[in-house]
């Protein structure tokens, strides 16, 4: 399943462009999202949706699933029950194919790690997120960079099921925080959610 009239809506915008690199974060956004609409979030229920993109294979969301849902919280979001909440919030992290991955046979590994179709997330398919999570050791929240990511949040309304906002993060392991420290989940998100206003 595609996104059909809701794609219409969404306006690219790219920031931090580094020369003819691809872009650390990339946004995408219905016109007449206002964040002051929306008061309660909570995480996307619909665990059948995943995102399928050549060269990359899904794993584990869940560091950066809590990092999105506490940033957002920060920003005068209220956790709220997924049946009553303003938004969904669906996060999809994608980690580089092994190379043996490539060139073997592309339709059992995306079988065994879910599948689906649709841009951005919205194909319907097995439950997806499997793979191993990518921390192992690291920080004090267990994360090790290991290979580059791409990191999708979007923001659904959940009225209409349609996507209001979306923000992408392309994360390389040399990636540095502010501190100098590896950029970890937390650090990342709360890097790509700058764009979207904290509520009053």
């Amino acid at each position: 399943m595609r996104f059909t009239s809701s794609c219409a809506l969404l306006i690219p915008v790219l920031l931090l462009v580094h020369g003819c690199s691809k872009p650390r974060f990339i946004y995408e956004l219905d016109g007449t999202f206002r964040s002051t609409q929306y008061r309660t979030m909570a995480a996307d229920p619909r665990l059948d949706r995943v995102v399928i993109r050549e060269g990359l294979r899904p794993i584990d969301s869940g560091l950066h699933r809590r990092a999105v849902l506490a940033e957002l919280e920060a920003r005068n979001y209220q956790p709220f029950p997924a049946a009553e909440a303003d938004l969904w919030v669906a996060v999809y992290t994608l980690a580089e194919a092994q190379p043996e991955a490539r060139k073997g046979d592309s339709s059992k590994a995306a079988h065994r790690e879910g599948s689906g179709e649709g841009r951005h997330g919205g194909g319907r398919g097995a439950k997806g997120g499997g793979g191993s999570p990518m921390s192992v050791k690291g920080d004090s929240s267990g994360w090790s960079p290991r290979g580059r990511l791409t990191v999708i949040v979007q923001l659904h309304d959940r009225k209409t099921g349609l996507p209001v906002w979306q923000g992408e993060a392309n994360l390389d392991p040399k990636d540095r925080a502010a501190n100098g420290g590896p950029m970890t989940p937390d650090e990342a998100m709360r890097q790509l959610l700058k764009p979207l206003s904290t509520r009053p």
